[in-house]
């Protein structure tokens, strides 16, 4: 992997594996070959039999045309995130527009019209499916999975910026990095080149942090050696219009793309908009949505999926309720005061885990507090914990007598995790933020890990939560919990 160059002297041999990638043009044969597949199977169950042939040829063009106008073939919108959802989404309604409308105007036939309105949407989530079940079977060879990336910053930006990145399951996976903060002593010698890393991310190489024509040259040196399609590049002194000019015109032929961090990662990007002002890109960030009229939607939807969910669940709430009762006795329910929005205390409904006397005994286990940089209590093997009550923890079946505080206003389907009143007299201002939505049933804290993270996570998920709250940000939450609940990280 060394680069033998004047140039490239800091160009370093490290241990990066160059990650496999398919060819462009075979992915992309592939995803076609796919969603037309969707598009066939879903308009033959749907559509009329007399209308089949016809149909069977026009939708799944017609979708693949609209996946295709919505950039669904491009490298860098496949992958884990939420981007190509959303353009999922939008090449759905889309077609589901277009053909209707054509089907109305052309054949003059109803039944096939309602025919395409099924149709679509299930060729739509067809093709989710089938790239979710492509991920996974190429997780371990981070091809379609995902794109491998180099970092440019100092050593720090880029160590926080691989967290982000693995965290949020990025599409872009850090593969290597270039540090600005020019070589250390000791390290880069002649005679045995030494390498530096963030944890978990080799460091390749130095730039003179200046953005000179070198500093373009080393990266599209490291890019060569690392086998990375994506460079990161973390503001600092290196990052200047110049700077990104020259890298730009060096990389025009690597078909590398450029991303710059705007030191926003917890900025949500539908708060974020490129203007113009004077003849200078400015990035305008918008405010937090708080405002109650802005929330009503949500609001009214969340008390109405509640109250057709406690429905639903009869039995479970029966089944578990007989399941205490047998094995622990009464009581069957846990009744316990929280803060709810903007600091007011609520009582928050649960079904009963712990045996009795639970509350007087957590002075005494003190010691298996594993969020003992916060003021949680949480323990991995919790003594006050029944046997039933390690079941119900393991499937969060113990809270789902929370639905009925969603349907009484007091909490949401999604929001920030509930606090006691001890936990909340602690909270600094700015995590006092997390009070200015309702708490949630579930949320980015429980999707993310729950009890495994730290407090210091918890507290940025849920202020993260809370300034970039919006309604698609609710629904992937909700697609989350349930492989979330599924796998019990962090539940106990």
């Amino acid at each position: 992997m060394a680069v033998n160059s004047d140039v490239g002297k800091r160009i370093v041999r490290v241990p990066v594996a160059r990650p496999w990638t398919y060819g462009r043009r075979t992915g992309t044969a592939v995803l076609v070959a796919l969603d037309w597949a969707c598009a066939m199977f879903a308009t033959w169950a749907a559509v009329p039999a007399e209308d089949d042939w016809p149909a069977l040829v026009v939708v799944p063009a017609a979708w693949v045309a609209v996946t295709c106008s919505h950039r669904l073939y491009e490298r860098r919108h496949v992958g884990p995130g939420t981007e190509e959802y959303y353009r999922l989404l939008r090449s759905c309604l889309a077609a589901m527009a277009a053909l209707s409308a054509a089907c109305a105007l052309l054949a003059g036939n109803d039944e096939l019209v309602r025919g395409v309105l099924l149709a679509v949407p299930t060729a739509a989530a067809g093709s989710l499916l089938s790239r979710k079940v492509i991920r996974g079977l190429m997780a371990k060879r981070a091809g379609l999975a995902s794109r491998p990336a180099l970092l440019v910053g100092t050593a720090a930006q880029c160590s926080a910026m691989a967290d982000i990145l693995r965290r949020e399951r990025s599409a872009l996976r850090a593969v290597a990095a270039l540090d600005v903060a020019g070589p250390d002593a000791g390290y880069f010698t002649d005679s045995e080149p030494d390498v530096r890393r963030t944890p978990g991310l080799p460091i390749v190489g130095d730039l003179t942090a200046d953005g000179g024509p070198e500093d373009a040259e080393q990266v599209a040196l490291a890019l060569e050696a690392t086998g990375c399609q994506v460079v990161v590049l973390m503001p600092g002194p290196h990052l200047g219009a110049a700077a990104l000019s020259r890298l730009g015109w060096r990389l025009a032929n690597q078909g590398a793309d450029i991303l710059v961090a705007p030191f926003l990662s917890e900025i949500a990007p539908a708060r974020l908009a490129v203007r113009r002002d004077g003849g200078v890109p400015l990035l305008h960030v918008r405010a937090p949505r708080l405002s109650r009229g802005a929330r009503v939607p949500k609001e009214l939807g969340e008390r109405a999926m509640a109250t057709i969910g406690i429905l639903l669940l009869a039995p479970v709430f029966f089944a578990v309720s007989l399941a205490i009762l047998i094995g622990d006795g009464r009581p069957v329910y846990f009744r316990q005061r929280r803060v709810g929005l903007r600091g007011e205390p609520f009582t928050l409904f649960k079904f009963r885990t712990m045996a009795s006397g639970a509350a007087a005994a957590k002075v005494e286990l003190a010691a298996l507090n594993v969020n003992a940089d916060g003021p949680l209590f949480k323990a991995r093997r919790d003594p006050r914990v029944t046997r039933v009550g390690a079941f119900l923890r393991r499937y969060s079946l113990d809270e789902l007598p929370q639905l009925l505080n969603v349907v009484r206003g007091e909490m949401a389907l999604v929001g920030p995790r509930p606090p006691l009143p001890e936990e909340a007299a602690q909270y600094s201002e700015e995590v006092r933020r997390r009070l200015l939505v309702k708490p949630g049933l579930t949320g980015l804290w429980q999707v993310s890990g729950r009890s495994d993270l730290a407090w210091a996570d918890a507290v940025r998920l849920d202020v993260g939560y809370v300034e970039n709250w919006s309604l698609g940000l609710d629904a992937e939450i909700l697609l989350r919990t349930g492989s979330a609940v599924v796998k019990g990280k962090g539940a106990y």
